[in-house]
């Protein structure tokens, strides 16, 4: 275990340069990681997309179809 202890320690401590392009796909990766685990561990939430304010869009215009079958 001390060993690969070791292994990992020398791997960190390398001085090695990124460049542009690797730099921008490590903190593109980073930002969709975090939103993908955002939205697993995120509270869930009920979503309504109307609302449901109870018109039904029922209004003067209901019916105005019905002058095409009295024909």
């Amino acid at each position: 275990m001390k060993e690969k202890w070791n292994e990992l320690e020398a791997f960190f401590t390398e001085d090695e340069e990124i460049t542009k392009r690797e730099f921008f796909l490590i903190v593109a990766v980073v930002f969709l990681l975090g939103l993908v685990l955002g939205m697993f561990f995120s509270p869930k939430k009920h979503v309504e997309i109307a609302s449901n304010n109870g018109s039904n869009n029922i209004g003067p215009c209901d019916g105005w179809d019905d002058e095409d079958d009295e024909q």
